[in-house]
């Protein structure tokens, strides 16, 4: 059996948000590719979906304990700060690949946020050789790391509540 702190249980509303991300993660990821940008377009989506989804935790407050609510946000909010281009203590990303990874961990669980940010380092370090091949200088395109280790941390979640089987 699963631990409690290992189940995440995705309204269709946040289902559906993820497939909607996913597929924005995808054109970004070969924007990125393409021109070492995505559409600050796709920003503006992923800021105000990352809105959408505090408001539903914020109406859900009375269902989930409020520790995990401010834990969950509060680990976003120190992703956020930490991964900006300026600080760059975990990560160094334009603010267009912080959104990305904070609208998935709008998604996730205080334990699978950490999860998403392991993986996101692992994948870093695994594809930054090869997408390097795509940047200039020092920067590469970071969008195919969020949308593989965003894939990643989605596999492992279905697998844990059972919903998957490898």
């Amino acid at each position: 059996m699963t631990p409690d702190w290992l189940v995440l249980n995705l309204s269709s509303f946040q289902l559906y948000g993820l497939i909607f991300l996913l597929g924005s993660f995808t054109v970004a990821s070969l924007s990125d590719l393409k021109r070492m940008s995505a559409q600050s377009e796709f920003v503006e989506v992923w800021v105000l979906c990352l809105i959408g989804f505090i408001v539903l935790d914020l109406w859900k407050l009375g269902d989930i304990e409020n520790f995990q609510f401010m834990l969950k946000w509060g680990l976003i909010i120190v992703f956020i700060v930490l991964s900006n281009s300026r600080i760059g203590l975990i990560f160094k990303l334009a603010m267009g690949d912080v959104m990305a990874c904070a609208v998935v961990m709008a998604l996730l669980t205080p334990a699978f946020i950490i999860i998403f940010i392991l993986i996101l380092k692992l994948f870093d370090l695994l594809f930054r050789p090869i997408l390097r091949g795509f940047g200039n200088r020092d920067a590469y395109p970071f969008m195919p790391v969020v949308l593989a280790a965003t894939l990643a941390v989605i596999a492992i979640v279905f697998y844990l509540n059972g919903q998957i089987a490898f």
